[in-house]
């Protein structure tokens, strides 16, 4: 992590590890909510109960990250992270590997993720998994405006949620 780097600094790590947790709660948090029994009648009317009816949107559901592989989750002291990461125009985080699986949810702007050959693109609604065995990749901003991502990590107390990588002379 080289702190001359504005997006790699050990705040924006903090930062970034804060707003995992948030992202995995609302989650579960909805999850949640699909068991809710909506069979029994309602007291209201049904004009009523129609616009009050819980709406949940399946937006990713995988058993493997971008990679093609699967993931697992780190034993120890589990912990749960939600980082909202804001990439200026132009902004880049270089080759980096996760120890533990996460959720990616674009909610502004667009950003390119590259392994390798493999490159994709995501924009606003759109989401993917990371899985810990997927390797190193690097992710940027490719958009004319700044791109938000919400990161939502499935990690272990003290476990760092990314790892730089010195790419190969």
């Amino acid at each position: 992590c080289s702190s001359d780097l504005p997006l790699l600094g050990s705040d924006m790590v903090k930062m970034i590890s804060v707003a995992a947790s948030g992202l995995v709660a609302l989650g579960l948090g909805l999850a949640g909510c699909a068991a809710f029994d909506q069979s029994k009648p309602s007291p209201q009317s049904d004009t009523a109960s129609a616009t009050k009816e819980l709406q949940i949107t399946p937006i990713l559901q995988t058993t493997t990250g971008l990679s093609g592989k699967a993931f697992s989750y780190p034993e120890g002291e589990a912990e749960l992270r939600l980082l909202r990461v804001e990439f200026p125009v132009g902004g880049s985080v270089p080759l980096h590997t996760h120890p533990a699986p996460l959720i990616a949810y674009v909610s502004q702007g667009q950003i390119r993720h590259t392994r390798g050959d493999q490159v994709n693109t995501f924009g606003p609604g759109q989401a993917f998994v990371e899985s810990d065995q997927g390797g190193p990749h690097t992710v940027e901003n490719i958009g004319e405006e700044p791109a938000v991502v919400f990161v939502a990590v499935a990690s272990k107390q003290g476990l760092p949620t990314t790892n730089f990588v010195t790419p190969a002379p």
